[in-house]
């Protein structure tokens, strides 16, 4: 299977920090690939906080957010995950996504935001603080 792969930008922590203006909605990732049943990389759920207390797979609390390109923002904060997570997803300071995952209207609502579809690609990193920062 064909995977069309995008490359990172070069963008410096000073424009990644200038994006954080702006509303952000609270939310719980699963990561992994849905067709894996949540297994491997790339977003497998994404719910409204606190939505996930019934799912046994391991959630990431993260803020979403747009940029002001128009991109989903999504800080993953670094204390909600194991290490294991840590270094299968953001090791090198680059997130994979092997399949589309369009995350639910329902979460993105606060924030006016048309496009919610994560396209398969190999996304930049950015480590700010306790936070992981990547922008589909």
């Amino acid at each position: 299977m064909y995977y069309d792969m995008r490359t990172t930008h070069n963008t410096t922590s000073a424009q990644v920090q200038r994006n954080y203006s702006g509303q952000k909605v609270r939310a719980e990732v699963v990561l992994g690939s849905p067709s894996a049943n949540c297994g491997g990389v790339g977003i497998c759920r994404v719910m409204a906080y606190g939505e996930g207390s019934g799912i046994s797979c391991p959630k990431v609390a993260a803020w979403i957010s747009a940029t002001e390109e128009g991109r989903l923002r999504f800080e993953f904060e670094k204390g909600s995950m194991e290490g294991r997570y840590l270094r299968r997803h953001f090791r090198w300071l680059l997130f994979q996504v092997f399949e589309d995952y369009l995350v639910p209207f329902a979460v993105l609502k606060a924030l006016k935001f048309e496009q919610r579809t994560i396209h398969p690609g190999i996304y930049q990193v950015w480590e700010i603080g306790d936070r992981f920062v990547v922008d589909f």
